[in-house]
């Protein structure tokens, strides 16, 4: 059975308004600290299964973390897989397919269908520059220590939830161009198919809210793809510890979908949870009894994990606190 990663959390996270919205900036990496793209527009350390499970960007009182290779060592086979986002550069639209083949695209796998980054305007429209770096995504039914396609907010402090408003996603080329004509896997799409893109929210208590948008679906006749960046509204989900994503699509086989299970993904904005006064200034009489770490797979211990660890500190009058920290 799948891990649904889920953090420890505090107590007393209620009553606080919410802060303004915050936008994923891919331009703002924490691990790794910088991004460097080969000829293919991809990031040069997608295959490190060892440094990089998961990838931090910086924002406005927080951080983005986001699933890349999440079974951690080994889960790359010597740098021939990857599962989760995927920094990626250049907006390349090519079809690397043909009918009945998709050997090549899986040395291409930068591309976009938008042609680029998400660039929100003043005006708000909404264009794409190839300039501009965004994140292939690739969801993987079989990952084991959590879903492969996991977005979380870890505000300063202690605050651990964060309320979804919305993300720009659009498609990749690859099942596009599958649905199109076909890769040797995927069939060309016909009446009444589809391609979903589902994101699942993670509450608090491990319960799941869900919403959905088709990215591709053939009707009355007609292909429609979402191939311009086209927001996702997420604020259905409410307030949650964990955002993932899933594909599904009605062209089936015996192992799963055979549409190419991969989107483009940019932009991802949330509302924050403030961490309430009260809990931040515990009273000297308040002794600690008890310290728990909590890993990126949601195991706990009484010591810290290597990599990334959330604290959790119980004080003698039931309040706690949390903070993020990397040994």
């Amino acid at each position: 059975m799948k891990k649904i990663f889920t953090f420890a959390t505090c107590a007393m996270l209620a009553a606080a308004a919410w802060a303004d919205v915050v936008t994923l900036n891919l331009d703002a990496p924490l691990n790794p600290t910088t991004i460097e793209y080969g000829a293919n527009g991809v990031w040069t350390g997608c295959y490190n299964d060892v440094d990089y499970t998961w990838l931090e960007f910086g924002a406005q009182g927080g951080e983005f973390m986001l699933s890349h290779l999440i079974d951690g060592e080994g889960a790359s086979w010597g740098g021939y897989y990857w599962d989760g986002f995927t920094p990626a550069i250049g907006g390349d639209q090519t079809d690397y397919g043909q009918p009945g083949n998709s050997a090549s695209w899986t040395t291409n796998f930068s591309g976009c269908m938008a042609g680029g980054g998400c660039v929100i305007n003043e005006d708000g429209s909404v264009t794409a520059d190839p300039d501009m770096p965004y994140l292939v995504a690739y969801y993987s039914s079989w990952a084991m220590e959590g879903p492969s396609n996991q977005v979380m907010f870890v505000s300063e402090g202690n605050g651990m939830l964060f309320e979804p408003v919305g993300v720009y996603v659009c498609n990749h080329p690859w099942p596009y161009y599958g649905c199109v004509h076909g890769d040797g896997m995927a069939r060309p799409f016909e009446e009444g198919d589809y391609f979903e893109l589902i994101a699942h929210g993670v509450k608090a208590d491990r319960s799941e809210t869900t919403v959905s948008m088709n990215l591709i679906e053939y009707t009355n006749g007609t292909l429609i793809a979402a191939n311009d960046w086209t927001f996702f509204d997420l604020s259905g989900l409410g307030k949650v510890e964990s955002v993932y994503f899933t594909l599904n699509s009605t062209d089936t086989g015996d192992y799963g979908m055979n549409t190419a299970s991969y989107f483009c993904m940019d932009k991802f904005q949330v509302n924050t949870t403030p961490v309430p006064t009260a809990i931040n200034e515990v009273e000297s009489e308040n002794a600690v009894t008890g310290v728990k770490y909590v890993n990126m797979a949601g195991m706990t211990s009484d010591k810290p994990f290597d990599g990334v660890n959330v604290v959790v500190t119980t004080y003698s009058n039931g309040t706690t606190t949390t903070a993020k920290v990397i040994k």
